[in-house]
């Protein structure tokens, strides 16, 4: 059975025919126009549709929901939405917990709220250490022969942020170690493991801890220590 509806904006009537599969877009009318779907409003960002407190988290609207209008507008309830290109909002929120994204439809000089949509915001999450693309904890206990055959470090945040994996790349690292009861730091002038790293750490003892602190250069060329990673090697 097919539902007519009509929106009065300024001078202009909007007759919308609501089908069974049109009515998965839209669930319900209110003071903020009718809930919009996943479909209508994507998150580019994030594989799970989360948005992420203190970054550039961008959106697609699908404007087909609104070809009456003359131009659209995104507004949030949390932080800012920026028009980026093609149909993309950039939206940066301020704080974690919800957020509604309502879009305004100007016409005829006037605007309407058309819909909205409820995101989570979640904090970023602390990097992670990873040895050969796998994430360890801090602080961790691995085998010697998990260090000495690992190839790189790299950087993890989770896996639904999508292109963090570029977000911080390691350009280098130390590591510490007790020697003859005196502490002692080696440079390592990559993310790579190098020839003289890998002796140090085959000529530790059992139940040898050892500590790194890796500098990662992030986007714009900047430049910072992550915090001391620590390992117990058996």
């Amino acid at each position: 059975m097919q539902k007519l509806v009509e929106f009065t904006i300024g001078k202009a009537v909007f007759l919308m025919f609501l089908m069974a599969g049109f009515s998965q877009n839209i669930s319900s009318q209110g003071r903020y126009g009718v809930a919009l779907s996943e479909t209508s409003i994507q998150c580019l960002s994030s594989k799970k549709g989360n948005l992420y407190q203190g970054i550039d988290n961008y959106l697609k609207v699908d404007t087909g929901f609104f070809v009456e209008c003359e131009e659209i507008n995104v507004i949030s309830s949390n932080g800012i939405a920026l028009w980026d290109s093609a149909n993309q909002y950039l939206l940066i929120p301020e704080r974690a917990g919800k957020l509604r994204l309502s879009v305004g439809c100007v016409q005829c000089g006037q605007e309407e709220v058309m819909g909205y949509r409820y995101f989570n915001v979640t904090n970023v999450p602390e990097p992670q250490l990873m040895l050969d693309g796998v994430p360890i904890d801090n602080p961790a206990s691995l085998p010697k022969s998990r260090l000495l055959t690992c190839d790189s470090l790299s950087i993890f945040f989770n896996d639904d942020l999508v292109g963090s994996s570029e977000w911080m790349l390691i350009t280098d690292f130390q590591l510490g170690y007790n020697y003859g009861g005196f502490h002692v730091s080696h440079f390592n002038p990559s993310n790579k493991l190098s020839h003289e790293t890998r002796e140090i750490i085959s000529r530790l003892g059992p139940d040898h801890e050892i500590s790194i602190r890796a500098t990662v250069k992030s986007l714009g060329d900047m430049r910072k220590q992550l915090p001391i990673y620590r390992i117990r090697i058996y």
